[in-house]
């Protein structure tokens, strides 16, 4: 009888070790959802280090409630696919540069524009802080069915990188095959200065400085650098400032709309600390990337005021035809040139 009775014990107690076990493992316990987040640049990249400080905040701040996952270098999606991965459900956050818009938001493409060439940080700043920009951040959200988080953060100065001759004037472009990462605009200003604009797959783009298929690229110092395309034949820069590129930080609106108030603040919080920081050490990363170059033997040739504001004049006497071509909206457009009469009119 005591034999029965402690071996009953025994079971009872194997079964409730059997039963804890189940219960707490992986496989038992409730998984939490997912916010993906994807970034195009690889690890070394500035923008790629920013947006994983967003990321840290956000495991830290929604432990209990998503797993946060953060992927590198095109690892989930390429910018140039990720506006159909969002609206798919495949990732739920994504930073896509600027240049990425323009074929699903052509208004996007102001952005972009010859009145911003050779211009401050702090006119894009300002832009987008008017109405201006109010209007744009409406119009890509109602366009493309998103959310926009916050405030941009920054790349740089893009400038044209040249394997072949060094160009030192605006003259220097003509016949030029320049490649260029995306943006309708960027390529008809290349090419009103007498470029041939090409498109090249960022994979493919070490071979074909190596082969010399293309003569330059429009990118910036500390894309170069991040890429080691300077390994590539890289040999002169022309500093012109064709225009200031930053990053537009979005989700879907299906997404958003299922999330609670707690949880969107939380998102909208955690971007808005970052964005300062993220600006600051774009700028840095780009100053330190230039004097890598520069250490390199790499020319540099930054154009004088005069050269910068006589080659603004030269485009911008295209640049209605430029809107019209990819489609800003009129209206939009007006608003824009109007912001530009007064930052030149208070010069």
């Amino acid at each position: 009888m005591i034999y029965r009775c402690s071996l009953f014990k025994t079971k009872i107690i194997i079964l409730i070790i059997l039963l804890l076990s189940i219960i707490t493992s992986p496989l038992w316990s409730k998984k939490l959802p997912v916010i993906r987040i994807s970034v195009e640049n690889t690890s070394a990249h500035v923008q790629t280090a920013s947006v994983k400080r967003f990321a840290q905040l956000l495991e830290q701040r929604l432990a209990s409630v998503y797993e946060i996952e953060f992927y590198p270098s095109a690892s989930l999606f390429k910018d140039a696919d990720i506006f159909r991965a969002l609206a798919q459900g495949k990732v739920e956050i994504a930073v896509p540069g600027t240049w990425h818009f323009d074929k699903l938001v052509p208004d996007v493409g102001m952005l972009l524009l010859p009145s911003f060439y050779g211009r401050d940080a702090s006119v894009s700043y300002s832009l987008m802080e008017s109405n201006v920009g109010k209007n744009l951040i409406a119009t890509i959200e109602k366009s493309l069915d998103v959310k926009v988080l916050g405030r941009f953060i920054d790349l740089g100065h893009t400038h044209i990188f040249s394997s072949s001759q060094a160009i030192y004037d605006p003259i220097d472009f003509v016949d030029k095959k320049i490649r260029v990462a995306g943006g309708h605009v960027n390529s008809l200003r290349i090419e009103t200065l007498g470029a041939k604009a090409v498109t090249i797959a960022w994979p493919s783009l070490p071979l074909a400085l190596k082969k010399k298929t293309i003569d330059a690229l429009l990118t910036s110092y500390e894309t170069i650098t991040s890429a080691h395309l300077d390994q590539y034949g890289i040999k002169h820069v022309y500093e012109d400032k064709e225009y200031f590129a930053q990053y537009i930080p979005i989700t879907s609106t299906f997404f958003w709309n299922k999330l609670s108030k707690e949880t969107q603040q939380i998102i909208l919080t955690s971007w808005q600390e970052i964005v300062d920081q993220a600006r600051l050490d774009a700028l840095e990363a780009q100053y330190t990337s230039k004097a890598l170059l520069e250490s390199t033997h790499i020319q540099i040739v930054v154009p004088s005021e005069e050269t910068i504001i006589k080659t603004r004049e030269t485009l911008l006497k295209q640049e209605a035809s430029m809107a019209h071509t990819i489609g800003i909206t009129p209206e939009n457009y007006t608003l824009f040139r109007t912001f530009f009469d007064q930052i030149d009119g208070t010069l």
